[in-house]
């Protein structure tokens, strides 16, 4: 039997640019819309778990869903690209509605923690979004999500975590990002007895993969946040929206990696009249 493993990640429910369902109901009566952008995400978004449900069901295998970190978001930094500021209620219950395309595709969804900065100490948005959905319990923590998921799926040994610790942001640099992440996890994993074949890695918003250049193969998986204001103030306006996720196949101690990219159109040059 095949299990699939859909990994998505830095999903940001709750920044203004990031994925939202079609419309959200504040505890004081208001009705928030989502935008244009923001309609353009839901649409890729319930592509992804159709095409995901096509794959389930050409297999007849299981599908373990994974929502690498930053699921939510309250920024610390800024308020200004957030749908709402303060009640965290009305955030948790962005995040569930936002995730129920996922849950009625998936078997079984494992949690990992993001960045302090948009999720809170300890992750605990996250933490608590998880066990209202009824995530893996991280029996080793006694805690609905991880900071670290190892598994061993069908034979396959891999891991997901959401901070890299390493990026690469200059076109000319592209991809040594997951060579060295590679590298650093067959440093970790010297000598143990449990070591991955896989690792898959978020935060930094882009595609990254080691391939099969290392005896472990590290990804960085894309995210579902279009560029936020931080972004454009680091330089990089000119890149590419690009959102997606991707899919892993375990199999009899193989793993067969598909991933899926949609690119936002860019907006038209502007012409003088």
């Amino acid at each position: 039997m095949t299990t699939i493993i859909a990994h998505v990640g830095d999903l940001h429910v709750n920044s203004s640019v990031a994925l939202m369902p079609p419309e959200v109901h504040k505890d004081d009566g208001q009705t928030v819309l989502a935008s244009e952008t923001q309609r353009w995400l839901w649409s890729k978004w319930l592509s992804y778990w159709k095409e995901t449900a096509h794959y389930k069901k050409k297999t007849g295998g299981k599908v373990i869903g994974v929502i690498n970190g930053d699921w939510g978001d309250m920024n610390k930094h800024s308020g200004f690209q957030l749908v709402e500021q303060s009640n965290p209620d009305t955030v948790i219950n962005m995040m569930i509605a936002t995730v129920a395309p996922m849950r009625k595709v998936c078997d079984e969804i494992v949690v990992i923690r993001g960045t302090e900065a948009h999720t809170g100490g300890s992750g605990w948005l996250e933490n608590r979004a998880a066990q209202e959905i009824g995530a893996v319990r991280n029996e080793n923590d006694r805690t609905w999500s991880w900071y670290i998921w190892e598994a061993e799926i069908d034979g396959v040994k891999l891991t997901s975590s959401h901070h890299p610790g390493t990026n690469s942001m200059r076109p000319w640099t592209a991809g040594n990002e997951a060579n060295r992440r590679a590298v650093i996890d067959i440093y970790n994993y010297a000598g143990r007895d449990w070591c991955p074949k896989l690792t898959l890695w978020g935060h930094f918003h882009h595609d990254a993969d080691s391939g099969d250049t290392h005896p472990i193969r590290a990804i960085y998986n894309r995210a579902w946040q279009v560029k936020t204001s931080f972004v454009y103030r680091i330089g990089l306006a000119t890149q590419a929206d690009q959102v997606g996720g991707l899919w892993v196949f375990c199999h009899d101690g193989k793993a067969h990696v598909l991933k899926r990219e949609y690119q936002l159109p860019r907006p038209k040059a502007w012409k003088q009249n």
